[in-house]
């Protein structure tokens, strides 16, 4: 079934009819999470924890003078605990495409291009780790059994990090942060006949 979205009915469209036109319509990709709203938008599908955070970052990154797509709108889709975001569409083909075929100079262009992004980047302070707009931390490097609580300031992050690489035992981490020591479980031996 083609999707008969209309441009100019964006802001008019219930959340349910959004996801409807997004549903129908085709994936940008194999697998991807990007679909081809019109030749105008596209839609990203997001899990809706996720969603304030992507939307701040891509304001963040426009205030800062780097080009990034508007977010137009945002369908939530609750049933599914994901959200979509409906950008403005982009012509052209993605950096992990073409990368290969590019030229030296291209590429060396290019990297300079990407380190500028990142030193702006930088300059973009927030009174906690993690993300801009929720203050939670998602990294593969960062996660462990509990994870790094969200809105942590810079003595929990520093203590996160330093807590790793010293680590040998519970025993002795619990005995560093001054807990209440473990006790000691005596085992025996039995001889099996």
């Amino acid at each position: 079934m083609a999707s008969q979205f209309r441009d100019d009915l964006l802001e008019s469209y219930s959340d349910a009819e959004l996801i409807d036109h997004i549903r129908s319509s085709l994936a940008s990709a194999p697998h991807s999470r990007a679909f081809n709203l019109s030749s105008k938008f596209i839609a990203k599908c997001f899990e809706l924890s996720e969603i304030e955070d992507a939307t701040k970052a891509a304001k963040v990154a426009s205030q800062l003078g780097i080009r990034a797509p508007s977010v137009r709108r945002i369908a939530l889709n609750p049933q599914e605990v994901s959200a979509f975001a409906i950008t403005d569409r982009i012509e052209g083909a993605t950096l992990d495409v073409i990368w290969t075929k590019l030229s030296w100079f291209t590429t060396i262009r290019l990297g300079l291009q990407l380190r500028r992004f990142v030193n702006i980047l930088r300059s973009v302070t927030s009174p906690t780790a993690g993300s801009l707009a929720t203050g939670e931390c998602r990294s593969f490097w960062l996660e462990d059994r509990f994870g790094l609580p969200a809105n942590s300031g810079p003595k929990e992050f520093t203590h996160f990090f330093r807590f790793w690489p010293d680590f040998t035992s519970m025993r002795r981490a619990m005995q560093i942060a001054g807990q209440i020591s473990v006790p000691k479980i005596h085992r025996t031996r039995s001889i099996s006949s």
